[in-house]
C-alpha cells in the first residue's frame, strides 16, 4: 500500500508550489491513473514516489510518502530501486544496444542478481514486449516509439512490486499500445500496484481502477472506472482530458480537395539501416495538411528529414504550383519539428529562439506568435528550462516563425494537453490558411480529426493507404 499525507512539495527557485496538500491511498494491485493539464504536477508525483524527489532533486519537502508502512524519505535509493520502478517520458541515450538497456537493472550489483537469473529475465521480457526485432540494434538507429518500447521493458525487468510510467504511449502506434496494454494486464494480474501518469487516457479506460485529476499541484477529482466511462469527449474536454471515445472522432468518407494546385514529389531514395526509403511518386492537393501514419519504425521520421534535405544521401525533387525545388532548395523552403525538440532549442531565451526562426525578425509578430501557445509568460526564459510539453510549444511556434512553404511535425502533440493539442491543432489549420504544406507524423487520432484534410501511411519505407476526408 502505497500512503501519502499532506504531502507538499516546491522545487528549488521557483515560488509555486508543484505539489500542495496531497491525500492519496493506492492499494496494493490497483492500477491509478494521474491525469491532468501540463504542469498539474503529475510528473513531480512519480518522482516522488520513485525517490528521484528527495534523494536526488532538490526542493522543499513536507510531510511524508510511506510504501508499505516505510517512509521512502528514509530509505537508500538502493533500496527504493528494488520496490519501485519509473519509465521516464524521455529515454536517455546513453546506452548503445537494446540489449545493454533491457539488461540495466539486473546487472546493478546492489540488486544481486547472478548472471543465469539476468539472462532468464532478459529472455521474458524480451518476448513479453516483442523485442526480438530490436535486439543488438544501435540505439540511435531506432524510432521514437521504439526507444518508448524499450524503456517500459527496462522498467519491468527487475519485477519491482510497484510499477510507475510517465506517459508511456508517448509516440507508440496503435499496435504497441496494444501490447503497453497487454502488459499492464499482466502485471495487474501478478498483483502489481502500477501508477501511469498520462494524456490519452482512451487505451486506459478498461485498465484502470482510479482516475486521479490533478490541478495545478492539488487533487481536484477522484474518478472511478465507470465515472469515466460515463462522461462523454465534451465533459472530460472541460475538465482540460483528452477523450477516450475515439470512434466519435475520425471522419468516415473521402472525397477529393476542391484544388487546382499540387504537392509533388519525385523518385525520392533513402537507404536507411534496415530498409530503404522508396517514394515513386506522391501527388497532394496543396495546400493542405496531411497525416503520416504508420507503425513505429516505418520510416516516418526518415521520410520528412529525407523530405526537407537534412538526410545527406537523399535527393528530394519537390514541386508546388509546378515550381520545382532541387535538394539545397528543399532545406530554405521547408521547417521541421522534430521529435527530439532538445536538438533544436539553441539560445538563450525563449524570445530569441522565436526571433532566431524569422526571415526577418520583428519582435511584435514573435510576442504575437507566443501567446498563441500560452507562452508568452516564458519569453524571458531558458528553453532549456522549461518542461518536455512547453518545449514542444516553442519549437512548433518557431517552425511557424520561420515562414517556409512545407512544414513538417514529428509528433508535435506528445507530451501536451488537451488544451495545448487543441491550439496547436488551430496554428496547423492557420499555416493551411497562409497557403503552406504541411505533414504531420502522429499516432494522435484526436489531432487528425481536428486539422487533417487526410492521411497517408508508410510501410516499410513506401506509401499506402492516401485517404482524403470528406469534412
Amino acid at each position: 500500500m502505497i500512503q501519502l499525507k499532506n504531502v507538499s512539495f516546491l522545487y528549488n527557485h521557483q515560488t509555486r508550489m508543484a505539489l500542495q496538500n496531497i491525500n492519496l491511498t493506492i492499494p496494493q494491485g490497483e492500477v491509478i491513473v494521474l491525469c491532468g493539464k501540463s504542469s498539474c504536477g503529475k510528473t513531480t508525483l512519480t518522482k516522488l514516489l520513485n525517490g528521484l524527489i528527495p534523494h536526488y532533486i532538490d526542493g522543499q519537502l513536507k510531510e511524508a510518502i510511506f510504501l508499505d508502512n516505510q517512509d521512502l524519505q528514509f530509505l537508500k535509493i538502493y533500496e527504493i530501486a528494488k520496490l519501485t520502478g519509473l519509465s521516464f517520458k524521455i529515454l536517455k541515450r546513453n546506452f548503445i544496444t537494446v540489449t545493454q538497456i533491457v539488461s540495466l537493472f539486473l546487472q546493478s550489483k546492489t540488486l544481486g542478481y547472478q548472471i543465469e537469473e539476468i539472462l532468464s529475465r532478459k529472455a521474458k521480457i524480451v518476448e513479453q514486449f516483442g523485442l526480438y526485432p530490436l535486439l543488438q540494434k544501435n540505439l540511435f538507429h531506432l524510432s521514437g516509439g521504439e526507444k518508448q518500447r524499450i524503456a517500459c521493458a527496462s522498467v519491468a525487468i527487475h519485477e519491482p512490486p510497484v510499477i510507475i510510467l510517465d506517459e508511456p504511449s508517448a509516440n507508440l502506434d496503435q499496435e504497441a499500445t496494444a501490447q503497453l496494454s497487454e502488459m499492464i494486464v499482466r502485471w495487474k494480474a501478478q498483483g502489481k500496484t502500477i501508477i501511469i501518469s498520462e494524456h490519452r487516457l482512451h487505451y486506459l479506460k478498461m485498465l484502470a481502477d482510479r482516475f486521479v485529476l490533478l490541478e495545478e499541484g492539488t487533487i481536484k477529482y477522484i474518478f472511478s472506472q465507470q465515472e469515466m466511462l460515463n462522461m462523454s469527449n465534451e465533459a472530460l474536454y472541460q475538465l482540460g482530458l483528452r477523450a477516450i471515445h475515439l470512434e466519435e472522432l475520425m471522419p468516415q468518407q473521402t472525397c477529393p480537395l476542391k484544388t487546382n494546385s499540387h504537392f509533388k514529389v519525385d523518385a525520392l531514395m533513402y537507404t536507411h539501416h534496415d530498409f530503404q526509403l522508396c517514394i515513386e511518386k506522391l501527388d497532394l492537393p496543396f495546400p493542405a495538411i496531411f497525416a503520416i501514419t504508420g507503425h513505429n519504425g516505418a520510416g516516418k521520421s526518415t521520410f520528412a528529414k529525407s523530405l526537407t534535405g537534412i538526410n545527406k544521401k537523399a535527393s528530394p525533387t519537390l514541386h508546388i504550383n509546378n515550381v520545382s525545388f532541387k535538394k539545397k532548395q528543399c532545406l530554405k523552403i521547408s521547417s521541421i519539428v522534430m521529435q527530439d525538440v532538445h536538438h533544436q532549442l539553441f539560445t538563450e531565451s525563449v524570445l530569441t529562439e522565436i526571433l532566431l526562426s524569422m526571415p526577418k525578425p520583428n519582435k511584435d509578430r514573435a510576442l504575437e506568435l507566443l501567446s498563441l501557445l500560452d507562452a508568452i509568460q516564458f519569453k524571458n526564459a531558458h528553453p532549456m528550462s522549461l518542461s518536455g510539453g512547453e518545449k514542444q510549444r516553442i519549437a512548433i511556434l518557431s517552425a511557424i516563425a520561420a515562414d517556409t512553404q512545407l512544414v513538417i511535425m514529428d509528433e508535435p502533440t506528445s507530451g501536451l494537453d488537451y488544451h495545448h493539442m487543441k491550439q496547436v491543432a488551430y496554428c496547423v489549420n492557420m499555416l493551411r490558411n497562409q497557403h503552406k504544406q504541411v505533414f504531420i507524423i502522429t499516432h494522435d487520432p484526436e489531432l487528425i480529426s481536428l486539422c487533417c484534410d487526410g492521411t497517408f501511411e508508410l510501410a516499410q519505407g513506401t506509401i499506402k493507404n492516401i485517404m482524403i476526408f470528406n469534412k
